[in-house]
Order: C-alpha cells, then sequence, then structure tokens
C-alpha cells in the first residue's frame, strides 16, 4: 500500500477508484468492515481502493485544550490497512483553511476534481466539512449528481456494545487490554526504539528494555501485562511489561514502559521494538523494598507463564495469533 500525502498528489489513475471516508483511528472491527467493503468493490470492478484521512485529528487540530490520545498514529493505521488490502491511503493535511470547507465545496473540489472517485463507503455516524454539517445524505445527494455511488456501513455490535474508539479508549486506559483486543480485531500493540534506563532491573536480575512513552498515544493504564515482543527475534517471545511509575524508588516517579523479555538475554539499545498487549497481571504497587519487589516480579513472571501457555492451548489447531513479526490483524 502507497501513503499519499494530500489529495493533489494522487497521481492519475486509469482505474476507478473506491473510496473510504473517515478518521479510522484505531481502525477496529467496525473500521474494517467499512474498509474492506472498498477493498471488495475495487477487485470486483478493476479498480483500486483507498481511503481518506485527516492529519492532525480535527479534535485535536480544532480543540487542543481536550487533550485527546489516539488509538494509533498514521503510521499504525497504514499497517493495518495494507493487511487489509487498500491500494492507498490518502493523508489530508488539515489546517485552518480546509476546516472552513464546507460540505459541498469538499465534495465537489476534493472528492470530485482531485480525487475522481467512482464510489464512496462511509459509517453511518460519518459527519464532515465545516462543523460537522455534512452526512451520508449529502454523499447520496452530490452522488447522484456527480455520478458515483455510495454505501453506508451500519454501526458493527460486538457482545451486545457499539464497537467505537472511545469505547476502546476507555477499555485500554482501565487495563482490559484482552476485552480491547475483541473489538479492535487485533491485539493493542505499541512500538519505540529501546533506550537506555536506569539499570534497576539488570541489578535485581530482571534487565529491561525501555521505550519511550509517546505522549500522543494512548498506553495501557498503570500496570504489568503480559506482552508479545516482536522485532528482536524470528522466535515468538513473550514479557512482562510495566507501563507507568516506579513507585518502589522515590526517585524514579516519571512515567516509563518497560519489558522484562522472557528467556532472552542480548542487548538491543537503538533497536525498534513492538510490544502487543495480550493481558493485565496486576496493578503497580510499592513495596517495602526491592527484595519484596524482586520476589513479586519472580511471581509474575510464573504467572505470565501459565498465561503464555493458556494461549497456546486456546489457539492449537487454529494457527498463533502473533507471528514473529507481531502480525496485527488476527482472526477469532
Amino acid at each position: 500500500m502507497e501513503i499519499i500525502n494530500g489529495s493533489d498528489r494522487l497521481p492519475v489513475l486509469k482505474k476507478p477508484l473506491f473510496l473510504a471516508l473517515g478518521n479510522f483511528d484505531g481502525v477496529h472491527r467496525g473500521h474494517q468492515a467499512i474498509l474492506k467493503k472498498a477493498v471488495n468493490k475495487a477487485v470486483e470492478a478493476g479498480g483500486l481502493s483507498a481511503a481518506y484521512i485527516l492529519n492532525p485529528h480535527p479534535v485535536m487540530a480544532l480543540r487542543p485544550e481536550n487533550q485527546m490520545s489516539l488509538l494509533t498514529d498514521i503510521v499504525d493505521r497504514a499497517e493495518i490497512m495494507g493487511e487489509i488490502g487498500l491500494d492507498y491511503l490518502i493523508v489530508e493535511t488539515f489546517n485552518e483553511d480546509l476546516s472552513q470547507y464546507t460540505p459541498d465545496r469538499f465534495i465537489q473540489e476534493i472528492l470530485d476534481e482531485k480525487l475522481r472517485v467512482s464510489g464512496l463507503f462511509v459509517g453511518s455516524n460519518y459527519r464532515f466539512g465545516r462543523q460537522g454539517a455534512g452526512s451520508a445524505d449529502t454523499l447520496l445527494y452530490w452522488g447522484k449528481k456527480l455520478g458515483f455511488s455510495l454505501e453506508v456501513s451500519p454501526m458493527v455490535y460486538n457482545r451486545d456494545k457499539k464497537v467505537s474508539s472511545s469505547l476502546i479508549r476507555s477499555l485500554i486506559i482501565a487495563g482490559a487490554v484482552r476485552e480491547a483486543a475483541d473489538y479492535l480485531n487485533y491485539y493493542f500493540y505499541r512500538h519505540g526504539r529501546v533506550i537506555k534506563g536506569c539499570g534497576i532491573g539488570k541489578k535485581m536480575v530482571y534487565p529491561t528494555a525501555n521505550i519511550k512513552a509517546s505522549p500522543q498515544l494512548i498506553w495501557p493504564g498503570k500496570g504489568v501485562y503480559l506482552t508479545a515482543v516482536g522485532g528482536v527475534s524470528d522466535q515468538l517471545l513473550y514479557g512482562l511489561t510495566n507501563v507507568g511509575s516506579r513507585p518502589t524508588f522515590a526517585n524514579y516517579d516519571e512515567t516509563a514502559v518497560e519489558t522484562h523479555i522472557l528467556d532472552f538475554n542480548e542487548i538491543i539499545y537503538g533497536r525498534e521494538i513492538r510490544l502487543c498487549f495480550l493481558e493485565k497481571i496486576r496493578d503497580t504497587h510499592c513495596f517495602p523494598s526491592a527484595t519484596d519487589l524482586k520476589i513479586q516480579i519472580s511471581r509474575d513472571i510464573e504467572e505470565g507463564r501459565k498465561l503464555i501457555n493458556d494461549y497456546r492451548q486456546e489457539r492449537n489447531g487454529k494457527g498463533c495469533p502473533l507471528q514473529a513479526s507481531c502480525s496485527v490483524l488476527r482472526s477469532f
């Protein structure tokens, strides 16, 4: 899949373009349903498929005081969309000028003149244009005038709950990463470069890989998690990841993300790794001493190994849920 930075940079296409509209933060089950329809239609019609998103997120640009954090950055969304089968991801810079586009102007100047769309795919709650005045009805009206088709996808439900980015954010913040995976259709993950920490883990015989937590992205709530680790080996590795502060050590109260990779002792400073959050093991606690913390970590590792065996048995005969590269999309 190719990322196009700006609708005016899309090359002239000799095939019809079928476009999914939305921000697609998280690219969850509901988003995937919309995107797959665009891909399937393009295959059926001998055309090309694409998604169109705005960056930065309009809420972050227009209401920065809300301090909204994203489930996925552009790189994450592009990876997941690529696995779905899209040909292009069109990333439009959201600025003051674009924020003033009326729905009619957006359709005529961008969708019709620049992208020359043959078909559009949106969710039932899709809004666009200045102050969100445009809706599926607006697109349907202009589709009849300009000759493009429109398919509106209904809301997707999972376990009797409406799948939404806001619901998934709340689950992840609460540490319910296994439940969040059920709505995402993949294990929630983060990636980052391994940096030098304070050396506490090494002194305790439990060395950790530390990565810097991006403040613009949501991280699971404070706690210890079982994670799958990608990017360090051809084999699927697991780890115990602590997200949050180091409450036992008074001098280190800053936010930290540190992973003890099980059965692995290589030095990987500067390596880009991926952490797929499988399950929360416990909340963070302040222990009376480093010795008490070391004993708890040993218990955490024992609990983690039990959970790993459970995952392997659960997936027996169904294929591994995570490849060595920590591939994103999974089947339930």
